[in-house]
């Protein structure tokens, strides 16, 4: 269930001040698709003010507890270390491929376990391709992913995904707070 309406037109704003451009020439996204509307979530929770309040607007989204957070690393960095400092949850991060020496592992921050309960993150969300990969990575270590969420979710197709996937996905924001073409 979404969280408060006020908070997420809240949200929306700060996006659309902070994190948005439109441009007149449609640029490829990397996840293949095309748009207009150019969303910057890392740029949009750069300052302390903001990533605390998207971390504590997904705390309040997601509801549940979780024992560690984290993400696809870049796009999840920033709110899986602030959802960490709001909650005292752990902090990890999963690498696009896994690390050539020491323990050669793909997910680095906090050691993963059977039974830990985890949420995944992002910043911005087209596909849901990073973040299921991230969900394997952490299956894989035998955790338990309770939800995912990210800043914004662009696509239609991504609930779709994640309901496939049987994971409990909360954005705090869509493609409709923000009044922007999905893809």
């Amino acid at each position: 269930m979404p969280f408060e309406v006020k908070s997420r037109r809240v949200l929306a704003d700060l996006v659309r001040e902070t994190g948005y451009e439109r441009r007149d020439v449609p640029f490829q996204l990397s996840s293949g698709g095309w748009s207009h509307d150019y969303v910057d979530g890392k740029f949009a929770v750069a300052s302390g003010k903001a990533l605390r309040q998207v971390s504590e607007a997904a705390v309040e989204a997601i509801g549940e507890p979780f024992d560690s957070v984290g993400g696809p690393t870049m796009g999840a960095d920033a709110l899986a270390h602030g959802i960490s400092i709001v909650t005292g949850a752990s902090w990890f991060s999963v690498r696009k491929e896994p690390k050539g020496h020491g323990r050669g592992a793909w997910v680095e921050g906090a050691r993963l376990d059977k039974g830990d309960r985890v949420l995944v993150v992002e910043d911005v969300v087209s596909t849901g391709a990073s973040l299921l990969r991230a969900v394997e990575r952490v299956a894989e270590l035998g955790a338990e992913v309770v939800a995912a969420t990210a800043l914004l979710d662009r696509s239609p197709r991504v609930a779709e995904r994640f309901a496939h996937a049987g994971i409990r996905w909360v954005p705090l924001l869509t493609w409709e707070d923000l009044g922007i073409e999905p893809l």
